[in-house]
């Protein structure tokens, strides 16, 4: 008898189950807008600030398809985080060799023309002020050689139930916000692309959740 491992179930599990989970047991009340700007028969490049480890946890849950995060090869070392990452099939990248950073991004556009929907922090690392920091190009390229839409995500609060260097978990309130998919038309600069995509991030942080 063979048995195969399909890796869509633990990503639809993430969703359902393991991001919920890992929520309630860390006091997270969260608040989510804009779920109708994403069409679950699209594919997109959703871009997010970035400012706990929780973030992760909070977009499984918050944006309404599944979702393979590109993240830096250090979080493969987070228990639970990393370990179920690694079983989902996302894709670390490590950002201190130039090659195989290319070939992460090349793995994410296999996974874009599969028709998955691939989440990735354009910051680089998690704010430490939690300003949002500038914006590198990889996540553009990425969309504007896939030909899909970039969806901008703007997430405050998990700051304050997982900070930066600290392991104590605070309950607190988390917000979400999905902004309006922008796709770049192959003619504008690529810096344009992004400078409209990084400013719908701060707006959106900086926009208050319906009670």
């Amino acid at each position: 008898m063979i048995i195969t491992f399909d890796r869509k179930i633990p990503v639809v599990m993430a969703r359902t189950w393991w991001s919920p989970g890992i929520l309630w047991a860390c006091g997270v009340t969260l608040k989510v807008e804009g779920t109708a700007h994403v069409n679950d028969k699209d594919s997109y490049v959703f871009v997010s600030n970035h400012l706990s480890y929780l973030d992760i946890a909070v977009l499984f849950r918050a944006v309404p398809v599944n979702l393979y995060f590109v993240a830096k090869q250090e979080l493969k070392k987070v228990p639970f985080l990393g370990w179920y990452m690694m079983g989902t099939g996302m894709i670390f990248v490590d950002r201190s060799n130039r090659e195989k950073a290319i070939e992460s991004l090349k793995k994410a556009g296999q996974l874009i023309k599969g028709g998955k929907n691939v989440l990735m922090f354009p910051e680089g690392t998690r704010s430490r002020n939690g300003e949002v920091g500038i914006f590198k190009k990889g996540p553009f390229l990425l969309a504007s050689q896939a030909g899909v839409h970039v969806v901008p995500v703007a997430i405050s609060g998990s700051e304050k139930v997982w900070k930066a260097g600290r392991f104590a978990i605070k309950p607190h309130k988390v917000d979400v916000h999905i902004g309006l998919p922008v796709k770049h038309d192959g003619k504008t600069d690529i810096n344009t692309f992004i400078g409209k995509a990084r400013e719908q991030v701060i707006e959106l942080k900086a926009m208050p959740a319906e009670a």
